[in-house]
Parts: structure tokens; sequence; C-alpha cells
């Protein structure tokens, strides 16, 4: 049920700001937005439920940490 409320407002949200957006150039601005919504909802409705989710940090958390951990251990820290 909470799942189901949550995405009617994001939905609610996405109908509202497509019709704010007009004028030229709209489509594109219209799929930003939108992308940019469905990213918001993956994120909510999986901060909710407790799932693993995917983030910018995680390419970070992934590869850079690891590598940097290795260097500073091969630099002798």
């Amino acid at each position: 049920m909470n799942n189901a409320v949550i995405i009617a407002l994001y939905g609610a949200a996405l109908y509202w700001g497509c019709r704010k957006l007009q004028g030229k150039d709209s489509k594109l601005h219209r799929v930003e937005y939108s992308c940019i919504l469905g990213w918001c909802l993956y994120l909510h409705l999986c901060g909710i439920n407790g799932l693993r989710h995917y983030s910018i940090s995680s390419l970070y958390i992934a590869y850079f940490q690891p590598a940097g951990r290795a260097i500073i251990q091969w630099l002798g820290g």
C-alpha cells in the first residue's frame, strides 16, 4: 500500500512537471525530467523497502576505494 501511494505521488509530479515544460526543446526537457524523477523513485522505493540499490557512489566504492587502499599499502602506509 505504501509503495502504491509513493508511485502515485511521483506519477502526479511527473504529470504536473511535464505539463509545465513547454516551449522550445520541451521534449528533451521532458525526457530529462522523467529520467531524474524515475531515478528518484527508484532510490526512494529501494530505501523504504530496504533493498540494495545502485547509485553514483557505487562505482567509487566498488573500484576506486580498493585501488586506493592498494596504493596506500604499496607506498607503505
